[in-house]
């Protein structure tokens, strides 16, 4: 079970969302606090997990409660608003915000954003399980440091120096150093996967550029691999990312965002038949979904919402010429779990009824 801090200088809307049925969701304590400042006493005095707080309050703003201690960091901290500023959300996102709702969220959306961090909380619980976890045949007479990932030169800095042989020479020798009897365990492949992992992130933020932008899906390759602990596996995807380095830097293209936007297109393409929302593409591409909205737009002209909707109508308007599905159906599989408001959407978007369109 774990704690909730509750902030916002509203008293009112602290009790409402302290009402709210949270230990059906895994919450032990609620704590309350209406201002920056009692909630920095409420986080010194007790354990608490998760902070839900308004970003605008009289004598301390959540983003610069989100600055104090790195809280940030340390606690998974949503943030609400009342404002759909692209520079408020920036700033969260900035300061290591779990996630970012609009005021007043739906009880829905504030506990789904509960239990994922609730998730995360257990995955990293685990994790730190883990990483000291040995099992009772593999006893080590005498852990060796992992001399290959701290000895000059560093990756990182050959990676500033652009030094892509020597990179490739580099990680080659951490590999084989894993691949020995003394580094086999969990803990070893962690350390390295830590070093690379940041070295490549430091380089691509370096460069003005995020580190999801230039490898795409093998940001999240990178992270099953370590989790499963599967070596070989880690190993790959990271020759392939220095693949996608070499290429992302050299271009220089500080403002490209095209993989990841090609990423978000194909999850929608091969999901048409889900209730895809914002927050659901946003999580598999490891984006905070404000920012998401705001590159997407960016990059290719057209809002989010247009282009999933004008998605799903092009395949309602295919499956209602080329199929003899009835009406029902095709909203159905298309993640409309309401006919009328497909039909709704079908006649905003095409000027006629699907039945019409069928009849043509």
């Amino acid at each position: 079970m774990f704690n909730l801090l509750i902030v916002d200088d509203e008293p009112m809307i602290v009790e409402g969302l302290a009402a709210l049925d949270w230990n059906n969701i895994g919450i032990n304590e609620i704590y309350k606090a209406t201002s920056g400042k009692e909630a920095l006493q409420k986080l010194e005095n007790n354990k608490v997990d998760i902070v839900i707080t308004d970003i605008k309050m009289p004598d301390m703003t959540g983003i610069e409660l989100l600055k104090h201690n790195e809280l940030g960091r340390k606690k998974k901290c949503i943030i609400l608003s009342g404002y759909s500023d692209f520079e408020y959300a920036k700033q969260a996102i900035q300061h290591d915000a779990f996630d970012y709702l609009l005021k007043p969220p739906a009880d829905d959306e504030l506990y789904d954003s509960v239990k994922k961090a609730i998730g995360d909380l257990n995955k990293e619980k685990q994790l730190d399980s883990e990483l000291f976890l040995i099992k009772n045949d593999e006893v080590m007479e005498e852990v060796v440091p992992f001399h290959s990932l701290y000895e000059s030169p560093q990756l990182i800095h050959l990676l500033e120096a652009g030094k892509w042989e020597a990179v490739e020479d580099k990680l080659t020798l951490i590999f084989s150093q894993l691949e020995q009897e003394n580094y086999h365990f969990k803990e070893f492949v962690m350390e390295a996967y830590f070093m690379i992992s940041n070295s490549f992130t430091y380089i691509a933020h370096k460069n003005g550029q995020l580190l999801i932008d230039i490898i795409g899906s093998n940001f999240k390759r990178m992270v099953d691999a370590v989790h499963s602990g599967t070596l070989p596996e880690l190993r790959k995807v990271t020759f392939d990312i220095l693949s996608q380095m070499k290429e992302g830097i050299k271009k220089g293209a500080t403002s490209n965002h095209m993989p990841v936007i090609e990423e978000v297109k194909e999850f929608v393409e091969t999901n048409l038949n889900l209730d895809i929302s914002l927050q659901m593409v946003a999580d598999h591409v490891y984006l905070h979904p404000a920012y998401l909205s705001k590159v997407f737009k960016v990059e290719t002209g057209e809002g989010f919402s247009e282009f999933l909707c004008r998605k799903k109508m092009e395949k309602a308007a295919d499956l209602l010429q080329n199929t003899k599905q009835k009406i029902y159906e095709i909203s159905d599989g298309l993640g409309y779990k309401d006919t009328s408001y497909f039909i709704r959407k079908f006649k905003k978007h095409y000027g006629i009824t699907p039945q019409e369109y069928r009849q043509m």
